[in-house]
This record gives structure tokens, C-alpha cells and sequence, in this order.
């Protein structure tokens, strides 16, 4: 009778369910262009430059201060020089951005 009850115990126990580590990043690398008080900057006509080595890609920034680069997957296995150049292609800030990284957020 005790084999039973403990059977039936074992029956009726949960199962222990391992949780998988969910690993999220983005599918782009982004870039976000705020003021030292981390307000977005309006950045219509500006541009964004990712230089690794000698490959440099370039893309718009949108009006909320935000550049996509879409080839760019995440997290970062190399360090880029990022260069933004406003409307008239006036340099404004260069920074360096490190590998293992999902987004930036160039604060000037």
C-alpha cells in the first residue's frame, strides 16, 4: 500500500521545467543623438557614419534623433569610429564606440 501511495505521489508531482536563458538584442545597430541633458536632438538631414577598418557605412538620421543601421547585427563584434555630420555635412562629433554593444547613445 505505501509503494501505491508513493507511485501515486509521483504522478501528481509537478515536473520541474528548466527555463531557457531568453538572450534579446536588437537586429540592427542603432544609434541615438541626445544633448548632455539626454534630450533627443532634432536631427533632420543629419547623417551617421560607422567606420570599421576601411568599410564605412552611412545612414540618415530620422527626426527623433535615431539612425538604423540594418547591416549592422547585434550585439557588436568590432569597435567603430562614429562620425555625425549635420544638414550641410559639418563634422559635429566623432566618438568611438566599443564591440559587444547593442546601440549607442552619443550624448553632445
Amino acid at each position: 500500500m505505501a509503494k501505491k501511495a508513493l507511485l501515486a505521489r509521483k504522478t501528481n508531482a509537478k515536473k520541474v521545467v528548466k527555463r531557457k536563458r531568453i538572450k534579446q538584442t536588437f537586429s540592427r545597430f542603432v544609434v541615438l543623438a541626445t544633448s548632455t541633458g539626454n534630450v533627443n536632438k532634432d536631427t533632420t538631414g543629419w547623417t551617421a557614419s560607422l567606420t570599421s577598418g576601411a568599410v564605412t557605412t552611412t545612414r540618415d538620421f530620422d527626426d527623433f534623433g535615431v539612425a538604423q543601421f540594418p547591416a549592422i547585427s547585434t550585439l557588436t563584434t568590432v569597435s567603430y569610429v562614429l562620425r555625425i555630420r549635420d544638414e550641410a555635412g559639418n563634422l559635429l562629433t566623432t566618438k568611438s564606440v566599443s564591440a559587444n554593444r547593442e546601440f549607442f547613445v552619443a550624448r553632445f
